[in-house]
Formats: C-alpha cells, sequence, structure tokens
C-alpha cells in the first residue's frame, strides 16, 4: 500500500468570510514526492480562487524541501529545495499501464506533449482546477516529480517563490515572442507580473519601456531597469515625441487596455503577448493591425523547459523580485490578501513557514 499523509491548506470559508486551515489525507504516488513547505508566493490567481467558491487548497507559487520520494524518482535528494507552479499534472484521457505502475500522468501523445508544450495539452490540470485538497499555503505538498524544478543554490527560497508563477510566465513570454537582445521590450501594467517582465527584459539585454496608468509608478520602473515610461493618457496623441518604437509588447496588466492607444507605439511587425487573464472580449483596430504586419501570442503557464531555464538565468544574473513577506499565519495570510486586493503589494507577496 501506498503511503498516505495529512496535508493541511489555508482555504476561503466564503460562507463564514474567513480564511480557515482544513487536512486531507494523500497518498504518496510511485512518482511523486512529499515536500515540506517553506515558502509560498500569492498572486491574483489566488484571489479568483479565494472568490471562485471551491473552498480549494490556496497557493501556487510553492517552495520547500524533499522530505520523501516515491520509489520511481530517483534524480531527488532527501532535503533538497524544489518549487513547484500552477500545472498540477496532465490527466490521461484513459489509464496507461505505464501510468498505473509509475504514477506518472501525462498523456504524452497530443502534439503539444510532444512538442514540449503540456501546458497546452487539452487534459492539463492547473491549480484550482484540479487537486484542490492542496495548495502551497500550507504545510505539506504531494507533487507529480515532472512537475517539480530543483532550486539553484544561487537563488533564495523567498525569491524563488514568485518565479513558480510570475518569473515563469514571463520567461514564457519573452521566448514565445522571439526576443532578440537588440529588440525594445514594452510592459504594460508595473504591478506583480510587470515589474518581474522588466527586470527579465532587461537582463535579456533588452531597452525597456515601461507603461502604466498610474505615474507614480515611473520612478519605480526606473529603479527595475526600464529605460523609458510612457503614461497611458499620454498615449492618446500617439507616440510621444523621443518615445522609442517597442518590437515586444508584454500586456502584464490586469486588464487587456485599449489597443487603438498602444498600436501607434509599436515598431513595425511587433510581437504582442496576451498574458492576462479576463473574460471580457478585446477589440482591436483591423487595419493598423495588420498593415504593419503585427502578431499577437498568447502565453501564460510555462512549460517545462522554460521553467529549467528560468531558474538559471535568474541565478546568472541575480535577479531579485520585489517583495514584500508575511508569516504563513492565518493573520499574515489575511494581510497577505487584503495587500494584494487592495493594490497596494509592491510586488509580489510572499508567506513564509514558521518554525
Amino acid at each position: 500500500m501506498p503511503p498516505t499523509y495529512s496535508i493541511t491548506t489555508f482555504r476561503f470559508d466564503a460562507a463564514a468570510n474567513a480564511f480557515v486551515k482544513q487536512s486531507a489525507d494523500r497518498e504518496l504516488g510511485p512518482a511523486e514526492v512529499l515536500l515540506k513547505t517553506t515558502h509560498s508566493g500569492i498572486c491574483y490567481t489566488d484571489v479568483h480562487a479565494k472568490q471562485s467558491g471551491k473552498r480549494c487548497g490556496l497557493g501556487h507559487e510553492g517552495v520547500g524541501t524533499v522530505v520523501r520520494a516515491g520509489p520511481a524518482v530517483a534524480d531527488l535528494k532527501l532535503g533538497q529545495r524544489v518549487g513547484w507552479g500552477w500545472l498540477h499534472h496532465v490527466r490521461p484521457r484513459l489509464p496507461t499501464r505505464c501510468s498505473l505502475l509509475t504514477g506518472i500522468q501525462s498523456c504524452g501523445s497530443c502534439d503539444c506533449c510532444v512538442d514540449g508544450y503540456r501546458q497546452y495539452c487539452a487534459d492539463a490540470c492547473g491549480f484550482a482546477f484540479g487537486e484542490l485538497d492542496q495548495g502551497a499555503m500550507g504545510d505539506y505538498a504531494i507533487r507529480s516529480r515532472p512537475f517539480v524544478y530543483p532550486i539553484p543554490d544561487d537563488v533564495p527560497s523567498e525569491l524563488a517563490a514568485p518565479l513558480m508563477c510570475a518569473g515563469a510566465s514571463t520567461y514564457e513570454a519573452l521566448t514565445a515572442a522571439e526576443t532578440r537582445p537588440s529588440d525594445r521590450v514594452g510592459v504594460v501594467g508595473v504591478g506583480g507580473l510587470g515589474h518581474m517582465a522588466i527586470l527579465f527584459a532587461r537582463a535579456w539585454g533588452c531597452g525597456v519601456t515601461a507603461l502604466s496608468g498610474d505615474e507614480s509608478k515611473r520612478e519605480d520602473a526606473r529603479k527595475l531597469g526600464a529605460d523609458e515610461f510612457l503614461q497611458l493618457g499620454s498615449l492618446r496623441g500617439g507616440r510621444p515625441d523621443g518615445a522609442s518604437p517597442v518590437n515586444v509588447l508584454l500586456l502584464c496588466s490586469n486588464g487587456i487596455p485599449d489597443l487603438a492607444l498602444l498600436l501607434p507605439v509599436l515598431a513595425r511587425r511587433a510581437r504582442i503577448v496576451f498574458m492576462t487573464i479576463q473574460q471580457e472580449p478585446v477589440q482591436i483596430p483591423y487595419l493598423p493591425f495588420i498593415l504593419p504586419g503585427h502578431r499577437i501570442i498568447s502565453s501564460t503557464e510555462a512549460s517545462r523547459k522554460s521553467y529549467v531555464e528560468m531558474l538559471r538565468f535568474v541565478g546568472r544574473h541575480k535577479i531579485a523580485p520585489w517583495i514584500q513577506t508575511f508569516p504563513m499565519t492565518e493573520t499574515g495570510v489575511v494581510d497577505a490578501f487584503k495587500t494584494l486586493e487592495e493594490g497596494k503589494m509592491r510586488y509580489r507577496g510572499v508567506l513564509v513557514a514558521q518554525e
């Protein structure tokens, strides 16, 4: 019989309007690892999960240490630091002999999986869509080995937590846009995701233009590495004099802004990367979009390759997300969510487990 462990996570009880701790038993599969959580990032996806009514375990930017590994896991050591992100596993349409024996759950046969883009597999299962009894805001987690990423020695755990979502997503977006060091990258929204995009694009060797509706973000954007700042309201008359044309535009704000404002800022044949999660449709000015040869790319979750490369990239360039830390207690969780929902987080929140 596989060993069973009790996992306790913070959840949001809508009826009580409060965060509560709840425990659930979980078996450790042959290709899974039991992790002692030390840090959990918090991003707006956690707010969406809190408001979903699913009462799921919260947190999807986890960092911890390996406590126990299943018999099919041979490359991780006890006590080793690892991280995990939004994507939990890929559900097989039908259990295969391999998945039953090893516990490795991956369709493995669709074009996305074969090409290394398992995050786009139709059977991909992410945070708040499956494994609802688990979350990074808790004491332990059990994760499938292919969805766990060793943390390099030169990346501190408190800085690694936001890399498990914002960092990986940003690296994936820059990669998907085939960003070159000669490009100028525009980042719309200087927030949790956008500040990471500025840090990464600068380390990439690119010129960086930060775009925000909040003039007070100008100085932070400069400190992060942006060499140009455009206030969105100033774009109503077209591209301001002296503003450099943008080759890659990352949309990192909470909602997609009016694209009619942004298109004049772009260089010819620019790549626009949609990273924002929203339900509302987006209007695109047709001729101003197609005549210059622009492209739209969607990018949300990262591939395994991007996770591994991103962590190496962060260590090499000494990239440090701007974080605020909170204790992983009921009071700390309340304060972290309140800070985030009020728009006061600068710029990623990290919950730290208490001894």
